[in-house]
């Protein structure tokens, strides 16, 4: 017998001949990709042919039709000299029932949609979203205290706001139908919002390693979610002092605070966490704190069709809770245009430190943060003597250093300039750009300037000749 020279897949399927556990296969067909079903070839692709008559056609459709609500497209076709029966469906605009179950295509099996992934489907193809259902909550619920934190936030774009009277304030925040809270509403102003919505809480551990040292959990509203994270990472989080001199005077003096990571950085990227993350998936943020750096994970990826690298440059905003986002828009913690992930890489940079990374992960979205590996701590640790520190925090500022500046920075002869460059060339902290000889630079290895050096260009323009001294 011939054979079709393909397996079942998750846009096709075999069957011998037409039963109505055919209907399973056409139902996960329509909510997934679409497919094909081919009616007269056995699972292992042999072709046995089939009854094509207009008769078997018409009484086909007309039982997809009425028992799963879609139009098919039913043709004959020709298999090496037998009459098969193709049977076409689309992706359903809605989701399609079989036998009260809703069922998609995975690989060459129909599986039943994940409880979340059914609940954000059919939120999906409805045209709303989680974040502006009603909930079972009414204004009794509200915490005064909430409201009136957001009235202070929000003063300056909402000047006439009227805390003292709930109902006027949710309806106008679009937070209310029918007396009842909207999802949103509940976790923004809600009375221990946990009590309805058990997933809708944010975890910060410190890991050494795979080892937990030490796990927090942050309940409430949103606000209070927000605020509790960033006063746990002022607690845990190492922080040096940056003297600098204005003027000579006591009033020139000013200290600033230089934290492990930028903590509007992480603040921008919290926010972001609380108000596109899935929630009906039920899971917590999860901020994990490592010993080289720090990871804020929230449930459900990037949605279409937004990709992780369409964040590092201006991007749309596609929002997965616009309830949400508004109302912190209007306590002026977020903007409106999608420069969130932007200002987070313009402070770590700022402060020196190597881009976040972004990247869809497990079902969510996930941002990590990297720690200077420069400072004198860790350089000492990996055995730099302190010439070596020096040259790294002056390459650090200035981009790159020639052997004769290396001198003059250490008050070393060449040859020891060069075996301390060899040394960290050799430890992967420099790497050497341009020819050897006078022309030879030294930047740290992966920087922008590494990156750019190679054909003496920084910043769109040539390097100056002057800087090309060995």
């Amino acid at each position: 017998m011939p054979k079709i020279n393909r397996q079942e897949d998750e846009t096709l399927e075999f069957k011998r001949q037409w039963t109505d556990r055919a209907l399973e296969d056409l139902a996960a067909f329509a909510n997934t990709r679409g497919g094909i079903l081919l009616i007269g070839v056995q699972k292992d692709g042999e072709i046995v042919g089939a009854p094509t008559d207009d008769r078997e056609i018409q009484r086909i459709a007309n039982l997809i039709t009425s028992r799963l609500g879609i139009a098919p497209s039913i043709r004959v076709v020709e298999m090496e000299g037998r009459k098969v029966l193709e049977i076409r469906v689309e992706p359903a605009q809605g989701l399609v029932t079989y036998g009260g179950r809703y069922l998609r295509r995975v690989g060459s099996t129909n599986r039943d949609f994940p409880p979340e992934e059914l609940a954000r489907h059919l939120l999906e193809r409805s045209g709303r979203t989680w974040d502006g259902l009603p909930s079972e909550w009414t204004l009794d619920e509200i915490s005064p205290e909430a409201l009136a934190h957001f009235s202070r936030l929000a003063q300056h774009k909402l000047p006439h706001l009227e805390p003292s009277n709930p109902a006027q304030t949710l309806q106008n925040l679009e937070l209310l139908e029918s007396k009842r809270l909207k999802n949103a509403g509940v976790l923004l102003f809600g009375k221990r919002p946990q009590r309805l919505f058990p997933q809708a809480q944010l975890r910060i551990g410190i890991f050494r390693g795979s080892e937990i040292l030490d796990s927090h959990d942050f309940k409430g509203t949103l606000w209070e979610q927000l605020e509790g994270a960033m006063e746990r990472f002022r607690q845990v989080l190492r922080v040096r002092f940056d003297i600098r001199v204005d003027e000579a005077s006591l009033e020139g003096l000013q200290r600033k605070e230089v934290w492990e990571y930028p903590l509007e950085a992480l603040r921008e990227a919290l926010v972001n966490a609380l108000i596109h993350r899935d929630y009906t998936i039920p899971a917590d943020i999860q901020v994990r704190i490592f010993e080289d750096r720090l990871e804020i994970w929230n449930a459900g990826e990037l949605p279409p069709p937004l990709k992780p690298e369409d964040l590092h440059g201006p991007h749309s905003s596609v929002l997965r809770n616009p309830l949400l986002a508004q109302t912190f828009y209007f306590a002026g913690l977020v903007e409106r245009w999608g420069t969130g992930t932007v200002r987070i890489i313009e402070l770590c940079r700022a402060q020196g430190l190597p881009e976040p990374d972004f990247q869809n992960q497990q079902g969510g979205f996930l941002v990590t943060f990297f720690k200077d590996p420069y400072t004198p701590e860790r350089l000492q640790a990996i055995g730099l003597n302190e010439r070596q520190i020096k040259a790294v925090l002056y390459v650090k500022e200035r981009g790159r250093i020639t052997n004769r500046e290396y001198q003059k920075l250490t008050g070393v002869s060449k040859r020891t300039a060069t075996r301390d460059l060899d040394e960290l060339l050799e430890k992967g902290v420099f790497e050497r750009i341009g020819a050897t000889g006078r022309g030879t630079r030294y930047v740290l290895k992966g920087s922008e300037w590494g990156q750019r050096g190679q054909n003496g260009v920084k910043n769109g323009t040539k390097t100056p000749k002057g800087e090309r001294d060995a």
